[in-house]
């Protein structure tokens, strides 16, 4: 969290310096950056809160506690960085079509390269990290990082040569790029949203896992989801042999349990049914 803090705080500084240089400088490279890396710090805040909630404990209302707000977060984040991506292409054309216009190209290569070094610390910073908040909020500074070298690139061919079009072509190359990460990650927040099986997992193999163990004769309604990207989930009614003591039966549990674990499943619900047992409702 703490990590996540300051990558917030470098970011709203770099904001506010590119603004104003974009201002002096007229160039609408930095004006683009500027908001660009201003909806990533809106987008930072909602993993920041996103990541605080996720770490509460579970109450008798909110049995699981708040660790979906992970996904939350990251779904939020992810459509931000896509819709920020779009918005820096669509300036980017709108520019080409335009024309050239006169800016200040020393400037604009200057604050490319401190916007650059900014972010990229802000990247490194959250770098490694599995959790889909900060998975999020680091493919946004990676998106600023990636947009400020563009503008670096121009600034620097703006000063060489006075060809003033080169950051929006630059700019546009790394559009695909960018929607392709946001994309994923956007689907991965989803499938836990939707509670789809995580990947990787499927309740075919689940079944086919449980019902490897001896003494269980019969594997049904099986349920495969995620709480977070940490946290698959396994709910299952499992039929056990008949005449089985209640050690036995401990013992057939405990060797399912240990089984779901070696695959990564630490949270599952058994419903323990005898042969013969009836079940009714939604069994599967």
């Amino acid at each position: 969290m703490r990590r996540l803090s300051l990558a917030i705080v470098l970011n709203v500084g770099i904001v506010l310096f590119e603004l104003w240089f974009a201002y002096v400088s007229g160039s609408l490279a930095l004006a683009s950056d500027a908001l660009h890396n201003l909806q990533d710090v809106l987008a930072l805040f909602v993993s920041l809160i996103a990541l605080y909630l996720s770490r509460r404990k579970p109450t008798k209302v909110s049995t699981y506690g708040y660790a979906r707000a992970e996904a939350f977060g990251a779904f939020i984040g992810s459509v931000m960085l896509i819709l920020s991506v779009l918005y820096v292409g669509y300036e980017a054309a709108v520019s080409l079509i335009r024309g050239e216009s006169e800016v200040m190209g020393t400037y604009v290569l200057t604050v490319g390269v401190i916007a650059f070094v900014v972010n990229s610390i802000s990247a490194y910073i959250l770098h490694g990290k599995e959790d889909l908040n900060i998975r999020s909020a680091y493919l946004h500074l990676v998106g600023d990082a990636a947009f400020s070298l563009a503008v670096v690139l121009g600034g620097l061919v703006m000063v060489l040569t006075g060809w003033k079009a080169v950051d929006s072509l630059l700019t546009l190359l790394f559009v695909p790029i960018l929607l392709k990460d946001g994309l994923s990650l956007m689907l991965k927040s989803a499938r836990i949203l939707m509670e789809f099986a995580p990947e990787g997992y499927d309740s075919l193999t689940v079944a086919r896992a449980i019902g490897s163990v001896e003494g269980v004769k019969e594997v049904h309604d099986v349920h495969v989801w995620a709480i977070s990207s940490r946290e698959p989930s396994v709910s299952a009614h499992v039929v056990l042999s008949g005449g089985l003591s209640a050690d036995e039966v401990s013992r057939v549990l405990a060797e399912v349990r240990e089984k779901l674990g070696e695959m990564g499943i630490k949270h599952v619900t058994l419903q323990v049914e005898p042969e013969g047992y009836a079940c009714e409702g939604a069994c599967g």
